[in-house]
């Protein structure tokens, strides 16, 4: 195949899909789940096929008792407790404004003061007026509210509920038939181009998603107990965040240290040694993901610089909003490497 009709093959094929994916992007996240669970539990699927010869039926059925009974049992034990959390961590931030208004601003007014500029004398002056935070006292549980009576977020809590088992029950009962389907769909003039391609990005990020799972597991409970350890307001709720947000690379560790910054400087003032010991569980934390978890656990299996990753993260967040930035990391090895098949003879072969 020329490049011109592999360029315009590849155009086609995202145009398709970027146009599907905006138009259903409300809705999609329980098919999106689905089948990214099915993709993960197919292995393990397919290891008790071939180790003690069960029908796939039963395999199946097995493999998502199993995940469904571990999934509910933690879904009943951290959700809460991290909701919770949250609510205290948002209804601290009036006392946190506070305290930086009466402890710090004052400082501030001065530094500018000595270079001849002035700024306004009351902070929340500045920002608007104390009782913004008065009326907006539990605003928050507000914003959930009205976030749960919408109905988008009604047809997709349902759909995970009652649905999204169904879903991938099916889709790992015919993964193999799925597969022999699509590969029917293809032209027959394109069919065996578009199976190299596929081939590629499965090979990307087949060991991906399951290594970066355990990197957050890790790293959760390295921060929320060192966090938790150190006494720092919401600790172990902002280590817990920080872990789960390094499935974003860069941005999610940078939100969990900016977030444990600013509590542990309104929790123990310009108390370096506190403040210090909490930047060091971050700098140590970043070392051993860097140099020891995303090596051994993911290796080079995405391969793409950082400038393209961040990249990636706001191109596909902006496009198909917190789905985009879930996915953001697959979607932009997926695209990486079907722009080095088409520009670098070397992925011609696989």
């Amino acid at each position: 195949m020329k490049i011109k009709d592999k360029i315009l093959l590849l155009f086609g094929l995202l145009v398709i899909f970027s146009f599907f994916i905006y138009n259903v992007r409300l809705f999609i996240a329980p098919f999106v789940l689905s089948m990214m669970m099915s993709y993960l539990l197919n292995p393990v699927v397919e290891f008790l096929i071939k180790k003690f010869k069960y029908s796939r039926v039963l395999a199946v059925s097995l493999v998502l008792g199993v995940f469904l009974i571990l999934f509910t049992i933690f879904c009943s034990l951290f959700f809460p407790f991290m909701y919770n959390q949250a609510i205290v961590l948002i209804n601290s931030i009036p006392g946190y404004l506070e305290y930086f208004a009466d402890n710090f601003y004052p400082n501030i007014i001065n530094f500018f003061a000595k270079l001849n500029i002035e700024i306004e004398h009351n902070f929340f002056d500045l920002i608007g007026n104390n009782e913004f935070f008065k009326t907006h006292e539990g605003s928050f549980e507000k914003i959930i509210v009205n976030i749960v009576g919408s109905t988008a977020f009604l047809i997709n809590i349902v759909s995970i509920i009652f649905i999204m088992p169904i879903l991938i029950f099916y889709l790992l009962k015919d993964w193999k038939v799925i597969i022999n389907k699509i590969d029917l769909i293809f032209p027959e003039k394109y069919a065996d181009q578009i199976k190299k391609i596929l081939a590629l990005v499965d090979k990307s990020i087949s060991g991906f998603i399951r290594g970066q799972i355990n990197v957050c597991i890790i790293l959760a409970l390295y921060y929320g107990i060192l966090l938790g350890l150190l006494d720092l307001n919401n600790g172990i709720f902002i280590g817990i965040l920080t872990g789960i947000l390094s499935f974003v690379p860069y941005i999610g560790y940078g939100i969990g240290i900016t977030i444990a910054m600013v509590v542990s400087i309104f929790q123990w003032g310009l108390n370096w040694s506190d403040i210090g010991a909490v930047l060091i569980v971050y700098i140590i934390g970043q070392i051993i993901e860097s140099n020891f978890l995303v090596p051994n656990l993911i290796g080079k299996k995405i391969n793409v610089h950082p400038f393209w990753m961040i990249l990636g993260i706001f191109f596909f967040g902006s496009v198909f909003g917190f789905i985009g930035i879930l996915l953001s990391v697959p979607l932009t090895a997926i695209s990486i490497t079907l722009i080095r098949y088409i520009f670098n003879s070397n992925y011609k072969k696989i």
